[in-house]
């Protein structure tokens, strides 16, 4: 199976100076879009987006792509994590974002229309 990560958000306090900084440091270009800022490298399709903060969730966020959300969330519950923020419709899916027992944050998505 090919990596379940299929995405990345940097969280933060100031997108425009996040996006300042990846774009100096690394070359990679910026296309505000409104609710998040893509990142690209050359030629290739966005792989990541900057965001503005948000309550509990900071740094770069992998999200790791699943059938059903839903249950998908429910069995992290299960197995140790917290449930952060629920249900989230963004551009291309919906995401649920999670706490691992080890404190870690990450995302479960769900693409296409809401779960």
């Amino acid at each position: 199976m090919a990596s379940p990560f299929v995405w990345f958000d940097v969280i933060g306090s100031d997108r425009s100076a996040t996006s300042r900084f990846l774009a100096d440091t690394f070359g990679w270009q910026q296309n505000n879009i409104g609710s998040m800022t893509l990142q690209a490298d050359g030629d290739h399709g966005p792989f990541a987006g900057i965001c503005d903060a948000m309550d509990n969730v900071s740094g770069w966020i992998p999200y790791v792509e699943v059938d059903d959300l839903v249950d998908e969330a429910r069995k992290a519950q299960s197995n140790g994590a917290v449930i952060l923020a629920e249900q989230l419709d963004g551009p291309a899916g919906t995401a649920t974002f999670i706490r691992d027992p080890g404190g870690s944050v990450m995302a479960l998505w769900k693409r296409g229309a809401a779960a």
